[in-house]
């Protein structure tokens, strides 16, 4: 390492070994600190007064050992025994040489002693250091001068100026050493090369560099304030973060200030921007972090993200990024509390138009508004769960506001409760008030629902309620009664001067900033994370208590309106009836109009007056195809409406009225949901496939029409529908196989012709049996034991008067059930798509009996000829090689499914494979076995 590596590195200790480049050289250097040793004695000189004056020989005065004679001892006298006592005399008291000595004090008061030597020798001559370090700074800056083409010495700087102009530079402030660059966006210093006495100019340049960042930094964060300020576009998460900055830039030049006049030198102006330096760094490290973030959830996220990283850093750092983080999310949790119905919604415009976690649901076909949940959307401090249920909550909350706006629930303020405020908490205590919280608002509610099923409660009116949540509404409901002494006090207070916000109203964040710029290098900085749960748990538990109680009385007293007084079940029942073919009354009446023969054709003939009374489509027996939409009208007019108001589900829904009450068929002009056929919009593959009436596909135009009415939609949705409406096209295609192998003839010239009659006969019945029998009543029954027991509690609730107590269960789950039974029907008569291949199967076996029919359908027609006759054998024949090959085929798929996953379902202790029983009636008599 050259010497000017060496000068950077000013605290290295890898070259102590080396000699200074200020020493002279050790050969030709006399020493005057370590003078060389006298041996000889007499040229010693001591003052000490017992020191030898003369030669050791004179001094010690040993006798010489040749002339010396070893004597006798004189003999000692004796003791005298009277002389002895047995008593012990008394001890004179110690001398204590330590109270002697302070009693006298030190010894040469007026004499410094600074070295041994000038303790032994007042006018011993003290030599001066050879250490620079330890001669001052004056000495370091005139080395530093002397030195100078070694080392730039730069230019000393008056220390308090210094001082002075690095105070403001990290405070991001302009000073007479240091002024800000708009160009370079960096601080700039007057004196390049300026330094402090006593410090080489890397060490300064060092030091100065730190207050640069400092200052740079500060300056950032408040141009980010303002630009967020000044914004009309800023989102509110982000006008948040730049409230809570401007706090923590305002708290440390409030409390770096406080401590300006004891600062002293450069290492205390160091140590107390310290602190505030680190955390003005993670704060615009967070800036930076949330520049892309375009609303409120996804900003909320990322500094979520941020702050579960520190979480086990650095306890200072926690407590404010949380801090921020509650700041932040209130946004959020505002949205939030609107939603669910505890907090007042401060804009007009809907929440599924402000781009949030609730989206208008463009597949709805119903005219009442459908709402869709975004997932996307929810801040990732919230769980899933948590997010399902504000969602569900809000929307059921939607369905109060629209059809009971009078109901407790959609306006809590006219009745005066007054909710908690959602609000986000770390620690144990905080948590466990807001459950508490949360505990008296539910009871509070039910009994205010309680009272108002009963007739009981009454609203309080506006200026009661306004009353209850705001106790100055007093005054300013008094102020028209005593107008002038209220401008009095008006000019009274404009005359008072202005007050500081930060002493009147504490705010947590500057007490946060407090605490940790006054704490000490000796307190523990992790006590308070020692009782407080986990940032990434918080939410949740902060959260779920009200979010819960709200949403278990919000579900209750919803099923309990749909149930009651919008009559569910009986549109539910509705779908069962028609759409699954239910009714076995409106199945007859519609296969016979779409099939029978021998009705009246509805088909448009010259000559021919259409009587309008009992007509058919007669499908299959006829060339012209597709039917005209008056054929239409004319063939099932009236077909919906007498089946329905001659059923048992109509009568049900009107016998618990009155009799005089009871409407009559005259007074309803539609039925339940618009219930009509109606046209399927298809694509041109499949207008091809219609066009011939012996397809399979012919009646794939002819669709049930069918509109909840709101608020049912939330239950019977778009989805359900579509699902629907795919049963029924497979189940229309059933019934049709069902009329013609029922009246293909039972006597055949031929056995191949009888034989195919039978095995058509046995496949389309055994697939009946199973498609109605375990397809849709196994998966339909389940359903209506789940509403059942619903409504089984809701009367136990009513029982109890503890509303939300036995159903927490909402109008999603009650959804959710009923499009589960759907997707476990289609599954069942395999219409999943992931089942087309085998469904396949069973459409050639359509396809191959109804090429049967039409083959016989010719015989019937007076083709007598005897090579016409042996062409149809030969045509029968190819038909049952095909469909009975078809079959068999598709028995060994059904035997393949068996046991596979999903095709199962669990009744009573065992597991019994719904396909399986499909395979048991086809191979009941062993025919395909053999």
């Amino acid at each position: 390492m050259d010497d000017a590596d060496a000068l950077r590195d000013v605290f290295g200790t890898g070259n102590l070994w080396k000699p200074s480049s200020f020493s002279n050289d050790a050969e030709t250097y006399e020493s005057s600190l370590f003078a060389p040793l006298d041996l000889d004695i007499s040229a010693i000189k001591f003052d000490h007064p017992y020191a030898p004056k003369q030669s050791l020989d004179c001094e010690l005065r040993l006798p010489d050992l040749e002339t010396f004679d070893f004597g006798p001892l004189p003999e000692l006298e004796t003791i005298d025994k009277s002389s002895l006592s047995l008593e012990t005399p008394p001890l004179e008291p110690e001398e204590d040489v330590w109270e002697v000595a302070l009693q006298l004090g030190p010894a040469k008061k007026d004499v410094s002693f600074f070295s041994w030597e000038l303790f032994e020798d007042r006018d011993h001559g003290e030599e001066h250091t050879p250490y620079i370090t330890e001669s001052g700074p004056h000495m370091f800056d005139a080395a530093l001068a002397k030195d100078d083409g070694n080392i730039a010495p730069g230019q000393v700087i008056n220390g308090n100026v210094l001082l002075s102009s690095l105070f403001n530079l990290g405070l991001g402030r302009s000073s007479i050493l240091f002024s800000f660059d708009p160009k370079l966006r960096t601080f700039v210093p007057a004196i390049p090369d300026g330094r402090a006495s006593g410090f080489s100019l890397p060490a300064a340049q060092s030091l100065t560099s730190q207050f640069v960042h400092t200052g740079n930094t500060f300056l950032y964060l408040r141009s980010f304030v303002e630009r967020t300020f000044g914004s009309a576009s800023s989102i509110p998460a982000r006008v948040a973060l730049a409230a809570s900055v401007s706090t923590v830039l305002s708290a440390f030049e409030d409390q770096i200030g406080r401590k300006a006049k004891n600062i002293r030198s450069l290492m205390q102006l160091q140590h107390v921007f310290a602190k505030p330096r680190e955390i003005l760094l993670f704060v615009s490290r967070i800036v930076d972090a949330v520049k892309p973030a375009k609303s409120n959830e996804q900003l909320s996220s990322i500094l979520h993200h941020r702050v579960l990283e520190i979480e086990e850093a650095n306890e200072d750092l926690r407590m404010l990024s949380t801090e921020l983080m509650r700041r932040v999310a209130q946004p959020s949790l505002d949205l939030f509390a609107e939603w669910i119905g505890i907090g007042k919604g401060q804009q007009t415009l809907p929440i599924a138009e402000r781009g949030s976690f609730v989206v208008n649901d463009q597949s709805s076909e119903s005219q009442a508004p459908e709402c869709a949940y975004n997932p996307e959307m929810m801040p990732r401090f919230i769980s899933p769960e948590d997010g399902h249920t504000i969602f569900d909550t809000g929307n059921s909350l939607c369905f109060l506001k629209l059809h009971h706006p009078e109901h407790p629930l959609a306006c809590l303020e006219k009745f005066g409760v007054q909710p908690p405020k959602l609000e986000w908490k770390y620690d144990w205590q905080d948590i466990e008030t807001i459950s508490t919280k949360a505990k008296q608002y539910e009871e509070e509610l039910r009994s205010t629902i309680g009272r108002y099923t009963t007739g009981v409660a009454k609203e309080i009116g506006p200026s009661a309620a306004s009353s209850v949540n705001s106790p100055l509404t007093e005054d300013i409901y008094g102020a028209a009664e005593n107008f002038p002494k209220l401008i009095e006090n008006s000019t009274k207070l404009f005359d008072q001067p202005p007050r500081d916000m930060f002493d009147s109203l504490p705010d947590e964040l500057r007490l946060i900033i407090d605490q940790v710029l006054s704490r000490t290098s000796s307190d523990d900085p992790n006590g308070r994370s020692m009782f407080s749960p986990p940032v990434s748990i918080t939410s949740t538990l902060s959260f779920r208590p009200l979010l819960t109680a709200q949403a278990k009385l919000v579900n209750s007293t919803t099923l309990r309106l749909f149930f009651r007084s919008h009559h569910l079940r009986m549109h539910l029942s509705l779908q069962r009836q028609y759409h699954l073919l239910g009714d076995g009354v409106f199945s007859s009446r519609l296969a016979s109009a779409l099939f029978d023969p021998e009705r009246e054709t509805a088909e448009r003939r010259k000559g021919t007056i259409r009587s309008g009374v009992h007509m058919g489509l007669q499908v299959g027996s006829r060339k012209t195809w597709p039917p005209a939409s008056s054929e239409l009208r004319l063939a099932l007019m009236g077909l919906l409406g007498e089946s329905y108001y001659s059923s048992q589900l109509y009568m049900s829904t009107i016998q618990d009225g009155p009799f005089d009450d009871k409407p009559s068929r005259k007074d309803q002009a539609e039925l339940p949901g618009q219930l009509n056929f109606a046209i399927r919009t298809l694509t041109e593959p499949e207008m091809e496939k219609v066009m011939d009436p012996d397809s399979l596909s012919a009646l794939d135009f002819l669709r049930l029409q069918y509109v909840p009415p709101s608020p049912l939609n939330l239950v019977i949705s778009t989805a359900s529908l579509e699902k629907y409406d795919t049963i029924f096209k497979f189940l229309l295609r059933l019934l049709r196989m069902n009329f013609v192998v029922a009246h293909l003839p039972r006597a055949y010239p031929d056995t191949v012709s009888r034989l195919f009659r039978m095995e058509a006969h046995h496949f389309i019945t055994a697939l009946t049996i199973y498609v109605f029998q375990t397809g849709i009543a196994d998966a339909w029954t389940g359903f209506e034991e789940h509403i059942d027991n619903i409504e089984i509690r809701l009367a136990r609730e009513d029982v109890d008067g503890q509303i939300g107590t036995r159903v927490t269960e909402g109008l999603s789950s009650l959804k959710e059930q009923h499009e589960k039974c759907l997707d476990g029907i289609m599954f069942a008569l395999l219409l999943r798509r992931r089942q087309k291949k085998v469904l396949g199967l069973v459409e050639d076996i359509f396809e191959a009996i109804l090429a049967f029919a039409k083959v016989l359908r010719g015989e019937d027609g007076g083709n007598s000829g005897g090579g016409d006759a042996e062409k149809e054998d030969s045509s029968v024949e190819a038909l049952y090689a095909n469909v009975k090959g078809k079959i068999r085929v598709f028995i060994s798929v059904c035997r393949g499914l068996a046991g596979k996953k999903g095709y199962g379902k669990g009744r009573g202790s065992g597991e019994e494979n719904a396909i399986e029983r499909l395979g048991v009636l086809l191979e009941m008599n062993g025919h395909y076995a053999r």
